[in-house]
């Protein structure tokens, strides 16, 4: 509930009504706004989470976690749930963890790269 007070008081945006780009996080393919998501216009089946930058502000993504307040970097949008530590927030490694292009492999060779939360469910969704 503390999670629910917090985001009613920041400026949030419906899911469904937002452009994303299709990055991948963690080896799967994901949606990333730079923009706070309000979480309950996330469709079933799809799991958010927000992005903390470094403290330097030099536009490096670090930390992956529920909610972040301060150094928010943007949500991403996954079709399964990410593997977080016991504390909830997993530390991002770049070169592993984080890309900026979409998923590459046998099965995307030709897919259109994401940009909606109804083409990614479309592609991805179980």
């Amino acid at each position: 509930t503390t999670i629910l007070l917090y985001e009613e008081r920041l400026m949030t945006f419906n899911a469904m009504t937002e452009h994303y780009e299709e990055i991948t996080v963690c080896r799967k393919p994901a949606l990333f706004t730079s923009i706070r998501i309000k979480r309950d216009t996330i469709p079933d089946g799809l799991y958010a989470y927000d992005v903390r930058h470094d403290d330097e502000c030099r536009g490096i993504p670090c930390e992956i976690a529920p909610f972040v307040m301060v150094n928010h970097w943007g949500t991403i949008i996954l079709a399964e749930p990410l593997e977080l530590p016991d504390d909830g927030r997993r530390y991002i490694d770049e070169d592993t963890d984080w890309n900026y292009a979409p998923l590459d492999g046998e099965d995307t060779a030709n897919h259109k790269p994401c940009t909606t939360i109804s083409d990614f469910m479309t592609a991805y969704a179980h």
